[in-house]
Protein backbone atom coordinates (compact mmCIF):
# COMPACT_ATOMS: atom_id res chain seq x y z
CA UNK A 1 0.00 0.00 0.00
CA UNK A 2 1.78 3.38 -0.93
CA UNK A 3 0.35 4.98 2.51
CA UNK A 4 2.18 8.37 1.66
CA UNK A 5 0.25 9.08 -1.62
CA UNK A 6 -2.95 7.75 -0.13
CA UNK A 7 -2.44 10.40 2.82
CA UNK A 8 -2.03 13.17 0.36
CA UNK A 9 -6.21 12.78 0.15
CA UNK A 10 -5.50 14.92 3.48
CA UNK A 11 -4.88 17.75 0.88
CA UNK A 12 -7.06 17.35 -1.91
CA UNK A 13 -10.10 19.52 -1.91
CA UNK A 14 -13.35 18.45 -3.38
CA UNK A 15 -13.79 20.30 -6.18
CA UNK A 16 -17.69 20.87 -6.11
CA UNK A 17 -17.23 23.11 -3.37
CA UNK A 18 -14.99 24.92 -5.14
CA UNK A 19 -16.28 25.57 -8.01
CA UNK A 20 -18.89 26.83 -6.28
CA UNK A 21 -17.31 29.43 -4.37
CA UNK A 22 -16.09 28.25 -1.38
CA UNK A 23 -12.42 29.12 -1.05
CA UNK A 24 -9.63 26.42 -0.91
CA UNK A 25 -8.60 27.23 2.39
CA UNK A 26 -11.52 25.98 3.66
CA UNK A 27 -12.87 23.71 1.39
CA UNK A 28 -13.39 20.22 2.48
CA UNK A 29 -11.01 17.52 1.56
CA UNK A 30 -11.60 14.55 0.57
CA UNK A 31 -9.99 12.83 3.66
CA UNK A 32 -12.27 14.80 6.04
CA UNK A 33 -15.13 13.55 3.59
CA UNK A 34 -14.26 9.97 4.01
CA UNK A 35 -13.97 10.61 7.68
CA UNK A 36 -17.95 11.65 7.51
CA UNK A 37 -18.94 8.89 5.02
CA UNK A 38 -17.31 6.19 7.54
CA UNK A 39 -19.43 7.54 10.32
CA UNK A 40 -22.56 7.78 8.88
CA UNK A 41 -22.20 4.48 7.63
CA UNK A 42 -21.58 2.74 10.23
CA UNK A 43 -24.36 4.31 12.25
CA UNK A 44 -26.71 3.57 9.39
CA UNK A 45 -24.86 -0.28 8.95
CA UNK A 46 -25.69 -0.86 12.80
CA UNK A 47 -29.18 0.75 13.18
CA UNK A 48 -30.39 -1.44 10.24
CA UNK A 49 -28.90 -4.60 11.24
CA UNK A 50 -29.98 -4.25 14.60
CA UNK A 51 -33.64 -3.85 13.08
CA UNK A 52 -34.37 -5.32 10.14
CA UNK A 53 -31.22 -5.97 7.57
CA UNK A 54 -28.41 -8.37 7.29
CA UNK A 55 -25.30 -6.11 6.47
CA UNK A 56 -21.94 -6.61 6.41
CA UNK A 57 -20.74 -3.84 8.80
CA UNK A 58 -17.18 -4.93 8.17
CA UNK A 59 -17.98 -4.65 4.19
CA UNK A 60 -19.66 -1.08 4.77
CA UNK A 61 -16.72 0.20 6.70
CA UNK A 62 -14.10 -1.09 4.12
CA UNK A 63 -16.14 0.63 1.14
CA UNK A 64 -16.79 3.91 2.69
CA UNK A 65 -12.89 4.13 3.76
CA UNK A 66 -11.73 3.18 0.39
CA UNK A 67 -14.38 4.96 -2.01
CA UNK A 68 -12.90 7.72 -2.63
CA UNK A 69 -9.14 7.06 -2.40
CA UNK A 70 -8.04 6.54 -6.18
CA UNK A 71 -8.61 10.36 -5.95
CA UNK A 72 -5.06 10.37 -4.64
CA UNK A 73 -3.65 9.28 -7.68
CA UNK A 74 -6.60 11.13 -10.14
CA UNK A 75 -7.77 14.17 -8.29
CA UNK A 76 -10.63 14.67 -7.33
CA UNK A 77 -13.86 14.16 -10.36
CA UNK A 78 -17.33 16.05 -10.01
CA UNK A 79 -19.99 13.99 -10.81
CA UNK A 80 -20.85 15.12 -13.68
CA UNK A 81 -17.88 13.53 -15.45
CA UNK A 82 -18.16 10.22 -13.51
CA UNK A 83 -21.95 10.42 -14.76
CA UNK A 84 -21.48 11.05 -18.48
CA UNK A 85 -18.76 8.28 -18.59
CA UNK A 86 -18.80 5.43 -16.10
CA UNK A 87 -17.28 2.82 -17.36
CA UNK A 88 -14.41 4.89 -18.00
CA UNK A 89 -14.22 6.33 -15.05
CA UNK A 90 -14.69 2.67 -13.33
CA UNK A 91 -11.43 1.65 -15.40
CA UNK A 92 -9.27 5.12 -13.72
CA UNK A 93 -10.61 3.97 -10.33
CA UNK A 94 -9.11 0.52 -11.02
CA UNK A 95 -5.60 1.44 -12.53
CA UNK A 96 -5.56 4.09 -9.81
CA UNK A 97 -5.67 1.45 -7.39
CA UNK A 98 -3.25 -0.53 -8.88
CA UNK A 99 -1.14 2.23 -8.40
CA UNK A 100 -2.04 2.78 -4.79
CA UNK A 101 -0.63 -0.84 -4.27
CA UNK A 102 -4.13 -1.97 -3.14
CA UNK A 103 -5.37 -4.36 -5.89
CA UNK A 104 -6.66 -6.66 -3.64
CA UNK A 105 -9.80 -4.22 -2.58
CA UNK A 106 -10.13 -3.19 -6.18
CA UNK A 107 -13.74 -5.96 -6.01
CA UNK A 108 -15.01 -3.64 -3.53
CA UNK A 109 -14.97 -0.60 -5.73
CA UNK A 110 -16.35 -3.12 -8.59
CA UNK A 111 -19.07 -3.82 -6.03
CA UNK A 112 -19.65 0.03 -5.00
CA UNK A 113 -19.92 0.86 -8.69
CA UNK A 114 -22.22 -2.23 -9.67
CA UNK A 115 -24.41 -0.87 -6.82
CA UNK A 116 -26.09 -3.98 -6.57
CA UNK A 117 -25.60 -4.99 -2.37
CA UNK A 118 -27.11 -3.78 0.41
CA UNK A 119 -23.46 -2.68 1.62
CA UNK A 120 -22.60 -0.64 -1.99
CA UNK A 121 -26.23 1.22 -1.36
CA UNK A 122 -25.88 2.11 1.80
CA UNK A 123 -22.41 3.33 1.17
CA UNK A 124 -23.42 5.44 -2.00
CA UNK A 125 -26.52 6.51 0.70
CA UNK A 126 -23.72 7.61 3.27
CA UNK A 127 -21.64 9.36 0.96
CA UNK A 128 -24.81 11.74 -0.08
CA UNK A 129 -25.74 12.08 3.37
CA UNK A 130 -22.25 13.56 4.41
CA UNK A 131 -22.17 15.65 1.28
CA UNK A 132 -25.45 17.23 2.73
CA UNK A 133 -24.35 17.38 6.00
CA UNK A 134 -21.00 19.61 4.40
CA UNK A 135 -23.29 21.46 1.71
CA UNK A 136 -25.83 22.33 4.71
CA UNK A 137 -22.39 23.69 6.72
CA UNK A 138 -21.79 25.92 3.46
CA UNK A 139 -25.45 27.27 3.64
CA UNK A 140 -25.07 28.30 6.82
CA UNK A 141 -21.91 30.36 6.39
CA UNK A 142 -23.11 32.13 3.73
CA UNK A 143 -22.06 30.31 0.41
CA UNK A 144 -25.52 30.19 -1.13
CA UNK A 145 -23.84 28.68 -4.87
CA UNK A 146 -23.52 25.41 -2.88
CA UNK A 147 -27.57 25.04 -2.35
CA UNK A 148 -27.71 22.48 -5.83
CA UNK A 149 -26.11 20.77 -3.98
CA UNK A 150 -27.81 20.41 -1.35
CA UNK A 151 -30.94 20.10 -2.62
CA UNK A 152 -29.86 17.61 -5.65
CA UNK A 153 -28.75 15.31 -2.76
CA UNK A 154 -31.47 15.59 -0.65
CA UNK A 155 -33.75 14.48 -3.38
CA UNK A 156 -31.37 11.83 -4.04
CA UNK A 157 -31.16 10.25 -0.49
CA UNK A 158 -35.06 10.44 -1.05
CA UNK A 159 -34.94 8.62 -4.03
CA UNK A 160 -32.31 6.29 -2.34
CA UNK A 161 -34.37 5.28 0.32
CA UNK A 162 -37.48 4.74 -1.52
CA UNK A 163 -35.81 2.69 -4.18
CA UNK A 164 -34.09 -0.15 -2.27
CA UNK A 165 -35.29 -0.19 1.40
CA UNK A 166 -37.71 -2.36 2.66
CA UNK A 167 -40.80 -0.61 4.03
CA UNK A 168 -40.50 -1.98 6.83
CA UNK A 169 -36.50 -0.40 7.30
CA UNK A 170 -37.66 2.82 6.33
CA UNK A 171 -38.77 4.37 9.00
CA UNK A 172 -36.04 2.94 11.04
CA UNK A 173 -33.69 5.19 9.08
CA UNK A 174 -35.82 8.07 8.66
CA UNK A 175 -35.23 8.44 12.33
CA UNK A 176 -31.70 7.30 12.00
CA UNK A 177 -31.13 10.42 9.60
CA UNK A 178 -33.02 12.73 12.46
CA UNK A 179 -30.89 11.58 14.72
CA UNK A 180 -27.64 13.28 13.09
CA UNK A 181 -29.87 16.32 11.26
CA UNK A 182 -31.29 14.76 8.70
CA UNK A 183 -35.11 15.23 7.83
CA UNK A 184 -36.23 13.73 4.91
CA UNK A 185 -40.10 13.57 4.33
Amino acid sequence: MNLERISNLKYVVRSGWVIRGVPNSIAETVASHTFEVMLVSIYLADTLRSGCLEVDVEKVLKMSLLHDVPEAVIGDVVKLVKTKAPELFTKIEMEAMNQLNLSKYMNLLEDLNKDLTIEARLVKLSDAIATYLQGMRYLKAGYENVREIVLNVKTTIGETINSWLPKDCRYLLRNALKDIGIDIT
